[in-house]
């Protein structure tokens, strides 16, 4: 069963550490991940999504952990639930294709107050690390297609 999302945001690093820089529409592909963003230009080319939903709940219960002080996701998605997308999992946005690799956001419990209780971690839910299996052009808005492996 296919879900259907939306791509709510883009936001590319020009270098380590460098404020992000949100766009309308950016390019993807294999060999450099997303047009721009300093990761691609250091051999990296994976890309990280986040869930709209998740961050906007987190921030509305005033969380500081170091994980979601740290995160910045490259592409920002509503109305999916990413924790359900296992490695293999395609995601079409627009004529790109991202799929869902196995590497997943680490724990930090020694600075992480979700650790101690035990709570669930949206950041760890809700956030994938993708890389791009079809070049395209990623566009703000856009439908997000997601291709559940069987």
């Amino acid at each position: 069963m296919d879900s259907i999302g939306k791509l709510e945001q883009i936001m590319y690093f020009p270098a380590k550490g460098a404020p992000g820089v949100s766009g309308e529409e950016r390019k993807v592909s294999p060999e450099y991940g997303l047009e721009g963003d300093w990761h691609g230009l250091e051999g990296d080319s994976s890309l990280t999504i986040w869930t709209k939903e998740a961050r906007e709940a987190l921030n509305s219960r005033g969380f500081s952990g170091i994980c979601f002080q740290r995160f910045k996701e490259n592409l920002s998605v509503s109305g999916l639930d990413l924790s359900k997308y296992a490695a293999g999992t395609r995601l079409r946005i627009g004529d790109a294709v991202l799929e869902v690799q196995a590497k997943k956001k680490k724990c930090h419990p020694d600075v992480c107050p979700l650790t101690e209780g035990r709570a669930d971690c949206l950041l760890k839910k809700q956030s994938r690390y993708v890389t791009v299996a079809e070049s395209g052009t990623l566009v703000r808005g856009a439908q997000v297609q997601a291709e559940e492996i069987q």
